[in-house]
Protein backbone atom coordinates (compact mmCIF):
# COMPACT_ATOMS: atom_id res chain seq x y z
CA UNK A 1 0.00 0.00 0.00
CA UNK A 2 1.88 3.13 -1.02
CA UNK A 3 1.05 6.05 1.51
CA UNK A 4 -0.16 9.25 -0.12
CA UNK A 5 1.34 12.91 1.08
CA UNK A 6 -0.73 15.44 1.53
CA UNK A 7 0.51 18.96 1.54
CA UNK A 8 -1.60 21.66 3.88
CA UNK A 9 -2.51 24.23 2.00
CA UNK A 10 -1.95 28.22 3.62
CA UNK A 11 -5.31 29.91 4.20
CA UNK A 12 -5.49 33.54 4.03
CA UNK A 13 -7.93 35.68 5.74
CA UNK A 14 -9.50 38.32 3.44
CA UNK A 15 -7.81 41.13 4.77
CA UNK A 16 -4.45 39.97 4.11
CA UNK A 17 -5.61 38.73 0.47
CA UNK A 18 -6.82 42.61 0.19
CA UNK A 19 -3.33 43.88 1.60
CA UNK A 20 -1.51 41.39 -0.59
CA UNK A 21 -2.91 42.43 -3.78
CA UNK A 22 -3.57 46.49 -2.69
CA UNK A 23 -7.65 45.83 -2.88
CA UNK A 24 -10.24 47.15 -0.53
CA UNK A 25 -11.66 44.06 2.01
CA UNK A 26 -14.68 44.89 0.32
CA UNK A 27 -14.17 44.12 -3.10
CA UNK A 28 -12.64 40.46 -2.04
CA UNK A 29 -15.61 39.87 -0.12
CA UNK A 30 -17.51 40.81 -3.33
CA UNK A 31 -15.35 38.66 -5.26
CA UNK A 32 -16.25 35.84 -2.95
CA UNK A 33 -19.94 36.06 -2.53
CA UNK A 34 -19.97 36.55 -6.41
CA UNK A 35 -17.54 34.28 -7.43
CA UNK A 36 -15.75 36.57 -9.08
CA UNK A 37 -12.02 36.05 -9.79
CA UNK A 38 -11.78 33.42 -6.72
CA UNK A 39 -13.07 29.59 -7.51
CA UNK A 40 -15.76 29.06 -5.07
CA UNK A 41 -14.94 25.53 -4.62
CA UNK A 42 -11.40 26.42 -2.90
CA UNK A 43 -12.64 29.15 -0.36
CA UNK A 44 -12.97 27.00 3.07
CA UNK A 45 -15.57 28.79 5.39
CA UNK A 46 -15.41 28.60 9.28
CA UNK A 47 -18.78 29.74 10.73
CA UNK A 48 -18.71 33.45 9.17
CA UNK A 49 -15.43 33.52 8.62
CA UNK A 50 -13.46 33.32 4.89
CA UNK A 51 -9.99 31.89 4.28
CA UNK A 52 -8.88 31.68 0.70
CA UNK A 53 -5.74 29.53 -0.34
CA UNK A 54 -2.62 30.96 -0.90
CA UNK A 55 -2.41 29.26 -3.95
CA UNK A 56 -5.33 31.33 -5.07
CA UNK A 57 -4.59 34.71 -4.36
CA UNK A 58 -0.96 33.52 -6.20
CA UNK A 59 -2.71 32.70 -9.30
CA UNK A 60 -5.10 36.20 -9.14
CA UNK A 61 -2.13 38.07 -8.86
CA UNK A 62 -0.86 36.76 -12.25
CA UNK A 63 -4.06 37.12 -13.49
CA UNK A 64 -3.77 40.79 -12.08
CA UNK A 65 -0.32 41.26 -13.41
CA UNK A 66 -1.29 39.95 -16.98
CA UNK A 67 -3.81 42.73 -17.39
CA UNK A 68 -2.06 45.51 -15.80
CA UNK A 69 0.96 44.99 -18.26
CA UNK A 70 -1.59 44.19 -21.30
CA UNK A 71 -0.62 40.56 -22.17
CA UNK A 72 -4.49 39.58 -21.49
Amino acid sequence: MSEEKKEIEILWTVPQVARYLCLNPVTVYRWVSTGKMIDPAKIVRFSNQVRVPRSEVVRIAGKTKAKLEGQA
